[in-house]
């Protein structure tokens, strides 16, 4: 597909502590006093945005955004990182109300991979696929790019081996993942889910669900997850003769991978051969040249680099770039002033918490950003603006409409991914099954009944 949308869904962890570091709050309750605002809003803790998203708690009272449909991968950054700022602003405001009761309690958000008791959060990548491709075809070529993207697109941690020594790895989630596909998720976490969601016309589309990925905090990062991938499915899905770069054990090679900090360590192949992760993503990143349009030079020289750095070990770009990279000068750097021989010392855990922390004020992120340690690639305007307005790009731009003008008129909808309503007794949906739609005059008389029906009612509180 030449265009494709695309969606990410990120799982956040939730914590609620007093001033000297103790719980507060159970998961639960502290959810509650979060998603406060929201059901004031919607009424329930699952609600569409504004800007096409959706905002919702997930199996374990985690906070869960999933971003609207995006055909441009700096849309989606966009979109990401308004998912963190309506999730910072609700922070603020349980912060306030707790200040207002004279409770000790703060809120903590992290937009992280592990947490310290062991436990992964998810960030779900979603792609668009042509159900006429041969889906077996898609694995086959695309997992061992998966196993070995994280070299570019990891978030970088700490993990402590059987023996007990602490070490530095590209992705902490690496070794949360148990099978190379499967329709499992949290059982037999899998690099590729194949649970088909399409929404959307099941007859053209399929939904490609890879669950290996890190949340990342550079939107160069973010970025380069979805458009390298966007490029490899390009490439497999054009029906060139590829060579096999299958691994022979792809599990036990994103461990590897995970912890060879110079990409350069010989990765068994199926065919009996070896590639290291550094060989792999430059075959690549080579052969995907071949679809690229003009377009994807940004894309295609960024990879590049990135690749670059890694096997000339000058990490001067990616140390401001990539979160990898940008998060191991940090720990090591403090690991070095202080004096720790340990890189699992609390102090390092705390700060790679803190990196991940999007509560207002508390996040180290962008406090290095500010200091330009780290890339702000997208101006403020855009990111402002991505939080109330949905992508003019896809289906979301119409759904984003319907859920304004209900918000504004005050007027009670349903809506999901691919259909939207009135929210009264006998009111047919109007379902949109082509996520590529703008227009529908069926979303226009919508619009237009919404309209008539509005002001009756108080217009509730916006996000």
């Amino acid at each position: 597909m030449k265009r494709r949308v695309g969606g990410l869904e990120t799982e956040y962890g939730l914590v609620a502590v007093r001033a000297d570091g103790t719980r507060a709050l159970e998961p639960e309750a502290a959810a509650r006093e979060l998603f406060r605002p929201v059901v004031a809003m919607g009424r329930s803790s699952n609600v569409f945005l504004d800007n096409g998203s959706r905002l919702y708690l997930d199996v374990g009272s985690h906070p869960e955004v999933a971003t609207a449909e995006c055909d441009d991968w700096w849309d989606l950054v966009a979109q990401d990182k308004a998912g963190e700022a309506t999730l910072a602003e609700l922070v603020g405001t349980a912060d306030a109300a707790f200040a207002e009761r004279d409770e000790d309690v703060q809120l903590h958000l992290f937009k992280n991979n592990v947490d310290s008791a062991g436990n992964s959060f998810g960030s779900h990548e979603n792609y668009l696929v042509d159900r006429r491709g041969e889906f077996t075809r898609l694995p086959q070529h695309l997992v061992p790019f998966l196993v070995t993207r994280q070299i570019v697109t990891g978030a970088g941690g700490v993990v402590r081996e059987e023996d007990g020594t602490a070490r530095y790895v590209f992705s902490r989630r690496s070794d949360h993942m148990w099978e190379a596909v499967s329709s499992a998720t949290t059982r037999t976490r899998p690099i590729i889910n194949t649970r088909d969601e399409p929404h959307g016309d099941a007859s053209r589309f399929r939904r490609l669900h890879v669950i290996s990925g890190d949340s990342t905090m550079s939107e160069v990062s973010t970025w380069l997850r979805f458009a390298t991938t966007d490029l490899v499915l390009r490439l497999i899905e054009s029906g060139r003769s590829l060579p096999d770069l299958s691994l022979a054990d792809d599990i036990t090679a994103i461990r590897v991978v995970a912890r060879d900090l110079r990409g350069s360590e010989q990765l068994p192949l199926a065919d009996g051969g070896t590639a290291s992760a550094l060989d792999l993503q430059q075959r690549y990143l080579d052969a995907v040249t071949s679809v690229g349009e003009d377009g994807d030079r940004e894309v295609l020289e960024t990879w590049q680099r990135a690749l670059d750095a890694l096997r000339s070990g000058d990490l001067s770009w990616a140390e401001r770039t990539l979160d990898w990279a940008i998060k191991q000068k940090l720990l090591m750097g403090t690991a070095e002033r202080r004096g720790l021989t340990d890189l699992g010392d609390p102090m390092l855990e705390r700060l790679d918490l803190a990196y991940h922390d999007i509560a207002p004020g508390r996040g180290l992120f962008p406090r290095l950003q500010q200091r330009g340690l780290a890339p702000s690639v997208l101006p403020a305007e855009r990111l402002e603006r991505a939080r109330h307005v949905a992508p003019a790009t896809t289906r979301a731009h119409l759904r984003g409409q319907v859920v304004t003008a209900a918000r504004a008129g005050g007027v009670d909808v349903a809506v999901d991914w691919t259909t939207m309503r009135l929210g009264r007794p006998g009111e047919l949906p109007v379902t949109l099954m082509d996520p590529f739609t703008t227009q529908s005059d069926e979303v226009d008389a919508l619009l237009q009944r919404i309209e008539q029906v509005g002001g009756a009612a108080a217009t509730p509180p916006a996000l």
